[in-house]
């Protein structure tokens, strides 16, 4: 498994309620710099439909889980304040967490593992919609966790392999040695038998 951070990146929905516009928002929680902040400054506010950039690494993977984190501190009202935070896909919402900063920390929420393709990492949205306490965010950011590798077998077994993998002297279930071209993610020390077979 690996690990990829996208960040907030492209043209939100709309901002309302923290003394920066949508462009500034969007500079200030992407940009991997916690001395940069929005800080929400009326008792009504929201930040709708934050895009995230998209990252080669995953595209051909299995996506394991995401999980989002936010940097954050109190904005001037009260201490605690509260976000809650709706990642969405298009029109379909996958999470809404609940964070809160006691101090100025980085929260996280639980990882979401739910039916996750690089399609849908892709596209996903993130609404924050701060309680009336005064938050000031300093970075938004979700961590992708992938696997790579994984689907490619069962070419070689209609057009006679290109010898076998290292390590394997006998049929599979059937499948001739010389058709056997890898075992994902297994090292051939770690395996004794295959099924019963020595």
């Amino acid at each position: 498994m690996a690990t990829v951070i996208i960040r907030p990146s492209g043209t939100m929905t709309s901002v309302t309620g923290f003394d920066v516009n949508a462009s500034t928002f969007m500079s200030r929680i992407g940009d991997n710099d916690t001395s940069t902040v929005a800080t929400q400054n009326n008792i009504t506010c929201s930040a709708v439909g934050i895009p995230f950039e998209d990252k080669s690494a995953y595209d051909s993977a299995t996506i394991n889980s995401i999980t989002l984190s936010v940097t954050g501190a109190a904005g001037g009202r009260g201490s605690g304040p509260e976000i809650t935070c709706v990642i969405k896909n298009g029109n379909t919402t996958l999470q809404t967490s609940e964070l809160t900063f006691s101090s100025a920390s980085t929260q996280s929420a639980s990882a979401y593992s739910t039916s996750l393709t690089p399609a849908i990492v892709n596209n996903l949205t993130l609404n924050i919609t701060p309680d009336n306490t005064g938050v000031a965010i300093k970075e938004v950011y979700i961590t992708v966790d992938y696997t790579t590798g994984g689907g490619e077998g069962g070419e070689g077994g209609g057009q006679g392999g290109g010898g076998a993998a290292a390590g394997y002297s006998h049929k599979v279930l059937g499948i001739a040695v010389a058709n056997i071209a890898k075992v994902n993610t297994v090292a051939k020390l770690n395996i004794a038998k295959i099924n019963t077979v020595d």
